[in-house]
């Protein structure tokens, strides 16, 4: 590594804070945090925290100290190019990655106080005993850690530590840049004689003479642009071929030229201009052009700042697309704005999502904002196979399909003609693949012209095709969250809320249309002592398996709902009173008979009480019906317990 780079940290490479906004956005998005240290140990950066690390771990004296052990540990099992992952000795997995940079570890990066698989409450429940913590605070907050698999884990870790190596990489050129460019400005008298040294120089370089004749370009010169000195031989027909945008010229060009000539005839330094110039093959890089003077020669320096900012309008994708699923926008504009912005990077280049289906055997178009419509809908459901495509193939052998030339390909015979009418004249495909290694569609790269992927072609491919199973991943996030959202946490049943919404809308159906409906509602009986007996554990365990009796003895028509801590409520569609009793009347002995497996051996039976309501008037509600069967539910519990009672009949 270079004396420059060793001198400099990781934060004097990187903009902090826009890495910590993108962090931030990622946080938002999966609820796991994130912590940056640099090589020397500084904390650059953290977001996030879960209370259970928060308000339990990192109080009590001796849990943190323990946090701190975990630490250390896990720093030390960190290496180049492996993902570290360690479980701390208050139960959660950290994970740790370097960011390693021409070979010197510049900073770590860390994701955690996750789990991988759901907690086991009872080890959580003797902590909270043997460190004097409120148990029921400290297990919701145990509950609330995300659950998250290794390897989507390590996908996320890879990713980001991908986007912080290519800033860093970015910021160490630019700084080797300016370092040559200031070196480059101090020879005046052997101007002429640099030119062999030039020729070695990783920075594009060329000059002229005051009237605008180019005399001299560098090796470097014509590798980043392809021009010749006889394709450009003055400064008019430099702006001609690089900048062909007549409005940008007039806009930008032109005005920064004559800035330039005010500042030599001043004798101060001139801005510099920053943009893309067009090459000799159509292509596009972004360069910063810094102007000075050796004598009468005016010598300017092309910084190639391309990967800098690719790197950068990747970020703003990738932060972008964490903004719209955290918002909960709809995939398909998702999709749209990550095609965009992979197009932006090659302007020459169409691109296209497909999305496998849940059969997984067909794709289906996601987003494509060039290629023709008869060509998206040809494909539109296209059976995946070998031979079938590239993007066809690419999702049947997961794995990425080059073709080069489709008019030459076995794979594109089918489908020859119907590429030559779209004019494409090649197709780079690389599966969309979720963090647990099953293929979701895939990501296509096409070409007017025949075409091979460069490396950096392959790193663009690669980077759109991790977004967009990103993005897919975590619309079935979004699913979870809204689930969360109308569900009871412990037994997957509807939370009262939601209870009450769908009994209402079922109870306006009625009104409608007519019809029986009646409700239970079902208390287990003397469920404090079992809490108190056998411990908040085996208190949950007992409500799940409620839960699952539900379930299983019910209809599917029928609505579960959990709507207190011991209580449930069901509501049967078309169901008179008399067939509600026997429903109740099957759950109570179903329930009285069923078993728990705890550490002692069988939890002895627990029963529950129930009451049940028909609804006798049109205009009935929700709150009324609850009203009716909670009395009910008091008049068995009154009569001695594990039985069912009817509502009295209102006079």
């Amino acid at each position: 590594m270079s004396e420059i780079g060793y001198n400099h940290k990781f934060s004097a490479l990187v903009d902090i804070t826009a890495f910590e906004r993108l962090m931030e956005s990622l946080y938002k998005a999966t609820g796991i945090p994130y912590g940056l240290v640099a090589k020397d140990g500084e904390l650059l950066s953290q977001v996030g925290w879960t209370n259970a690390c928060a308000l339990f771990h990192r109080v009590n004296p001796q849990t943190n100290l323990q946090c701190q052990e975990s630490n250390i540990e896990l720093m030390q099992s960190v290496h180049e190019g492996e993902v570290a992952c360690a479980k701390c000795k208050n139960g959660l997995i950290d994970y740790a990655t370097p960011i390693v940079i021409e070979g010197q570890a510049l900073a770590t990066l860390f994701l955690g106080q996750v789990l991988n698989e759901a907690p086991d409450m009872e080890f959580f429940a003797k902590r909270a005993m043997e460190f004097d913590y409120d148990e029921a605070q400290y297990l919701e907050a145990i509950r609330a850690v995300p659950i998250v698999e290794n390897e989507r884990m390590e996908a996320l870790m890879e990713c980001m530590v991908g986007m912080a190596q290519m800033l860093a990489s970015s910021g160490l050129a630019r700084l080797r840049e300016t370092q040559m460019a200031s070196e480059l400005s101090k020879s005046t008298e052997q101007r002429i004689e640099l030119k062999d040294l030039l020729d070695l120089s990783p920075i594009g370089i060329g000059w002229s003479t005051l009237d605008g004749k180019i005399e001299y370009i560098n090796r470097q010169f014509i590798e980043l642009f392809g021009y010749t000195l006889e394709d450009i031989p003055d400064i008019s027909t430099w702006y001609l071929k690089a900048y062909p945008d007549a409005n940008y010229r007039k806009n930008v060009v032109i005005p920064w030229y004559k800035t330039v000539i005010v500042a030599y005839e001043n004798g101060i330094t001139p801005p510099e201009l920053e943009g893309n110039v067009t090459c000799k093959d159509g292509t596009e890089r972004h360069i910063v052009l810094h102007v000075s003077w050796i004598g009468d020669k005016r010598l300017v320096t092309f910084s190639d700042m391309t990967a800098h900012w690719k790197s950068e309008r990747r970020n703003q994708a990738h932060d972008g697309m964490l903004q719209m699923v955290a918002k909960g926008l709809p995939l398909p504009d998702i999709l749209h704005a990550i095609v965009v912005a992979i197009e932006s990077e090659e302007p020459t280049s169409k691109c296209s999502i497909l999305l496998l289906d849940d059969e997984k055997k067909h794709l289906f178009s996601g987003a494509s904002n060039n290629l023709p419509q008869f060509y998206n809908d040809a494909i539109d459901g296209v059976e995946i196979g070998m031979g079938v495509g590239s993007c066809g193939t690419a999702a049947y052998l997961a794995k990425r399909v080059v073709v080069e030339d489709i008019m030459t390909h076995e794979y594109w015979a089918p489908y020859k003609e119907l590429a030559k009418q779209a004019d494409l004249a090649s197709c780079w495909s690389e599966p969309i693949v979720s963090s647990d290694g099953n293929v979701l569609g895939t990501f296509a790269i096409y070409h007017a012209k025949a075409s091979k992927p460069t490396n950096a072609d392959i790193e663009r491919i690669r980077f759109a095709a991790n977004l967009a199973a990103i993005a897919i991943e975590n619309r079935s996030a979004h699913k979870e969250l809204e689930r969360r959202a109308y569900t009871d946490y412990l037994t997957g049943l509807f939370n009262r809320r939601y209870f009450i919404e769908h009994s209402e809308a079922e109870l306006a159906r009625r009104h409608r249309y007519g019809g029986d409906v009646s409700l239970i509602m079902l208390d287990i009986d003397y469920f404090k002592k079992v809490n108190d007996q056998y411990g908040h554990g085996v208190g949950d365990m007992v409500l799940q398996k409620i839960a699952d009796i539900c379930r299983e003895t019910l209809r599917d028509i029928d609505v579960i709902g959990r709507i207190g801590g011991e209580e449930f409520a069901v509501l049967l569609p078309e169901t008179d009173g008399l067939r509600a009793m026997e429903a109740a009347e099957r759950l109570r002995i179903t329930i009285s008979k069923a078993e728990i497996k705890i550490v002692k051996g069988i939890l002895p039976n627990f029963t529950a009480s129930f009451g049940v309501v028909s609804a006798d008037t049109a205009d009935i509600t929700i709150d009324m019906l609850l009203n009716q069967a909670d009395c009910a539910l008091y008049d068995a519990k009154e009569s001695g317990r594990n039985r069912v009672c009817m509502a009295r009949k209102t006079p």
